[in-house]
């Protein structure tokens, strides 16, 4: 079963480099793939220089209000390296969330031209385009809703002496991925009407296969250069991942409809309650 599991988490690892590699292997992919990365490059210039600025003025705050005192210093030393890591997971956090709300259009155009290259055709869930705009308002709330508590959880756990650093290090990577998983598995989900429930659920299908992608394009972060590639490979790749799982969920749905019109099947959209 770990054998498994890990073949798993390094098949979905490498779904992200299969997607930098698909997004520039044809000019009409090509094309789609630029924007984004102009976009990317853009939001990412912008947090940057916000946050030198808040670390700028955060600072010499700090500094003014130090005495000469030993224990004041240390303060100063720990409010800074706390403001560091909460700053930084902060930017990590908005600067994909907010690049993706930026650069939708594009990196929906670009999933879509993927699902055809690779199948001949885009497959949608055919509801009114109103109906298909509440069910995604809904998801993303709710995906909001869920997500950011919990990453202000795991920053406050962090500021636990001691212990709190050690449990953050063990649990943010894992959530980390699956929010990345969840985020660029989306595009080609929402077209076919999944929410927040049934997209979920088909990350729970295969999770360390989706933990894996996630994991490389969380670690892409990182990496200079390469993580302005971030959106348009993870699309790609989340969109390559998400249509080679996707026969197996379909067919078990069929299996398990009631009725010929499918309306029990998780392709369309669930009850959030």
């Amino acid at each position: 079963m770990a054998i498994r599991q890990t073949m798993d988490f390094t098949r979905g690892f490498f779904y992200f480099f299969r997607g930098l590699k698909t997004a520039f292997s044809t000019r009409a992919l090509a094309a789609r793939a630029v924007l984004p990365v102009v976009l990317n490059i853009i939001v990412f210039a912008l947090f940057l220089v916000s946050f030198n600025t808040l670390v700028y003025y955060l600072a010499s705050w700090a500094f003014e209000q130090t005495s000469q005192a030993w224990y004041w210093a240390m303060l100063t030393f720990i409010a800074g390296a706390i403001l560091f890591v909460v700053s930084l997971l902060t930017v990590i956090f908005l600067f994909v969330v907010v690049g993706i709300v930026i650069a939708s259009p594009f990196l929906e155009a670009l999933s879509a031209e993927v699902e055809r290259h690779v199948t001949g055709k885009v497959e949608e869930s055919g509801k009114p385009f109103m109906a298909m705009a509440w069910l995604t308002m809904r998801s993303e709330t709710k995906k909001l809703a869920v997500f950011l508590p919990i990453q202000l959880g795991l920053a406050l756990l962090s500021l636990i002496p001691m212990a709190g650093p050690v449990m953050f290090a063990i649990i943010n990577p894992p959530f980390l991925s699956f929010v990345m998983a969840y985020e660029f598995t989306s595009f080609p989900l929402d077209r076919r009407g999944y929410d927040f429930t049934a997209k979920k659920a088909r990350i729970m299908e295969t999770p360390m296969l989706h933990l894996g992608f996630g994991a490389a394009a969380g670690l892409t972060l990182f990496i200079p250069i390469l993580h302005f590639l971030l959106l348009p490979a993870a699309v790609v790749g989340a969109t390559l991942l998400a249509l080679d799982t996707m026969p197996k969920v379909l067919d078990a749905q069929k299996e398990d409809a009631p009725g010929e019109n499918g309306a029990d099947d998780v392709s369309g959209p669930t009850t959030d309650g």
